[in-house]
């Protein structure tokens, strides 16, 4: 029997240092956090920590925790560490204390999860009171991903669902969270990988081209 354990132990092995997409999306994952209290970040799903590294590359100071599912691959990551740095499958629960977080971010993770609002209530226990939430997931509208559901390709990332902003717009209601801001990613031009061997990535918030979303969320703030 494939576990996810096992799943994600394998993928792990095809993942690249540097990943280009990822770097996008946290470039734009960085507009949305405030540097000047050097905040407590805690990343869900963190592969090699490449948030980690555009804060630093960025000369930003925050406190950065983070969770994976694959303990060879956190410890890839530089200046790992036991304390900071947790083994751990999240649809059993997040491993941090309460209240210790400004925000969690969560990228290319929620498609992953079995109970995406057991998931969120999790990150409103770990997050501070007024602290944030900041989720990429694969946009369903993506002109390739249509494609490739049109023709039933199979799935080789764990994918196990996809969510539109009515989805997300349900699972924050229903959590008791708002959403902030919503943005978009990048568009992989077609046809080049197969010509040259590499991938070009064009930044683009529109509908059907833009290959993620990233949701600004806040739970709603309870009283003292």
């Amino acid at each position: 029997m494939l576990t996810k354990e096992l799943f994600y132990k394998n993928k792990g092995q095809t993942y690249d240092l540097i990943d280009k997409e990822a770097i996008v999306r946290y470039e734009k994952i960085l507009k949305w956090i405030d540097f000047n209290q050097k905040p407590t970040i805690i990343e869900i799903g963190c592969k090699f920590a490449e948030l980690k590294n555009q804060i630093e590359k960025n000369a930003k100071k925050a406190r950065y925790k983070a969770v994976d599912i694959d303990l060879s691959t956190l410890k890839k990551i530089e200046g790992y560490n036991e304390f900071d740095f947790k083994c751990a499958n999240v649809n059993d629960g997040i491993p941090f204390e309460n209240n210790i977080a400004d925000y969690i971010v969560c990228s290319e993770v929620m498609e992953h999860l079995e109970n995406p609002t057991f998931f969120l209530n999790e990150c409103k226990r770990v997050l501070k009171n007024g602290g944030k939430i900041i989720i990429s997931i694969p946009n369903p509208y993506y002109l390739v991903e249509m494609i490739n559901n049109f023709f039933k390709r199979e799935d080789t990332e764990g994918h196990i669902s996809s969510f539109t902003y009515q989805n997300i717009n349900a699972l924050t209601r229903f959590s008791s969270i708002d959403i902030l801001c919503l943005t978009g990613s990048f568009f992989r031009a077609p046809f080049i990988r197969r010509l040259f061997g590499k991938t070009w990535i064009i930044r683009n918030n529109l509908f059907f081209f833009s290959r993620n979303k990233i949701y600004l969320l806040q739970p709603k703030l309870t009283e003292a």
